[in-house]
């Protein structure tokens, strides 16, 4: 099964500022527009069997200007649920944490009251497993830079320890193969 997995467009937090997954956070509308003509002239060519959005405005916008409004949503397809930290400063919650351990202890440990990147990871994996089971042949995807490197490691491009080293760039395209 190939999947495009489409990241929205930027939004109004910073990240490398502020910790956001599933707030829903907004588009920056001064860029959305030539962002989403960016990824719709990169799937415009695209025949998908079913196209499925994360239910986050961030992506269902992009989803609906890319001529997908009716796109399915799942909540699988949402970015890792920060818990406590979503929309505090990282600066913040890094005076907070044990630095050193920081990155490989929320692989496997939820934030507070929120989710571990495992968990996270899981559910992607569920949906795919779920979409192959179904036979689909293409489907394309509007979500989130943490379901797209999720999704790389599943397919074994990258491992969970190093593929949030980057994240694929906003309104990019990532074609992969299940």
């Amino acid at each position: 099964m190939k999947v495009s997995l489409i990241r929205h467009t930027s939004v109004l937090l910073n990240g490398n500022e502020f910790c956001y997954g599933v707030t829903d956070v907004d588009v920056i509308p001064e860029n959305f527009e030539r962002e989403a003509q960016m990824a719709k002239r990169e799937i415009i060519e695209l025949s998908p069997d079913a196209v499925f959005t994360s239910p986050l405005q961030r992506a269902v916008r992009l989803a609906s200007y890319c001529g997908y409004p009716q796109a399915q949503r799942d909540d699988r397809l949402k970015e890792m649920n920060f818990g406590d930290w979503e929309g505090k400063p990282w600066a913040e919650i890094l005076t907070t944490e044990d630095i050193p351990n920081f990155f490989s202890y929320y692989i496997n440990n939820p934030t507070p009251n929120g989710e571990s990147l495992q968990d996270q990871l899981n559910r992607v994996q569920h949906f795919f497993e779920e979409k192959k089971r179904e036979n689909y042949r293409h489907i394309l995807l509007f979500c989130h830079g943490g379901v797209i490197n999720c999704a790389r490691t599943i397919v074994g491009q990258a491992t969970i320890e190093t593929a949030f080293a980057s994240l694929p760039g906003f309104a990019s395209h990532t074609l992969l193969e299940f």
